[in-house]
């Protein structure tokens, strides 16, 4: 009896110091795992934030834009609601005002004047403002071609004019008379007396 009392108590003894140890290393790794799991939990939030500022800052950018677009677009309104504006005063200043478009045939139908098209050549610093006019004559007799244009700047200042009458500019050999059925072209060059670019021209027929 009294050798089997200290092999229970040495196996006894062992155990407990195995289940010490486990305990021990089952500590060590939960004390591990939850500084893992603290140093995880700090790094999701900072990410969190960093994400978080970024989505800000670009919804804040995205605002701005967006104000800027507004506000871009307003003025834009107002800046044609202005060119309109003047534009209403300078043709009601000054009647039978038209606007001054290049390149295209704009027609008139005064009289023997069918229509009339401008065009822009030279450089910026030395413009140059032509028009080609056709004439025809749909009446009986014939008659001696006095047109005048005029050409406004921006303001309704006269800045430019031409006479078909006197320019010797006719595509057309011939007579200075336009006889009944005839058909003539006119192009030459608008002399300027203002550096000003036109924007309106008026023609008279006589």
């Amino acid at each position: 009896m009294e050798n089997h009392v200290p092999r229970r108590y040495s196996r006894n003894y062992r155990k407990a110091v195995q289940y010490m140890l486990v305990s021990m290393v089952l500590g060590a790794l939960l004390i591990v795992t939850g500084v893992g799991w603290i140093v995880t939990a700090y790094k999701l939030s900072s990410m969190n934030e960093l994400f978080l500022g970024r989505e800000v800052a670009v919804r804040g950018e995205d605002a701005s834009a967006d104000t800027l677009r507004d506000k871009v677009a307003a003025l834009e309104q107002q800046v044609a609601k202005l060119q309109e504006e003047k534009a209403s005063l300078v043709q009601n200043r000054i009647p039978d005002l038209n606007p001054l478009v290049f390149d295209a045939i704009v027609p008139i139908g005064e009289r023997y004047l069918k229509n009339i098209r401008f065009t822009r050549t030279g450089t910026e610093q030395k413009k140059r403002f032509g028009y080609l006019a056709v004439l025809q004559n749909d009446g009986q007799r014939s008659v001696d071609p006095d047109v005048t244009i005029i050409l406004f700047d921006a303001l309704g200042v006269q800045v430019g004019m031409a006479q078909l009458a006197k320019d010797e500019t006719s595509s057309d050999a011939g007579s200075d008379d336009l006889n009944a059925g005839e058909s003539r072209s006119y192009f030459s060059q608008v002399k300027l007396s203002r550096d000003r670019d036109p924007e309106y021209f008026h023609v008279e027929v006589r």
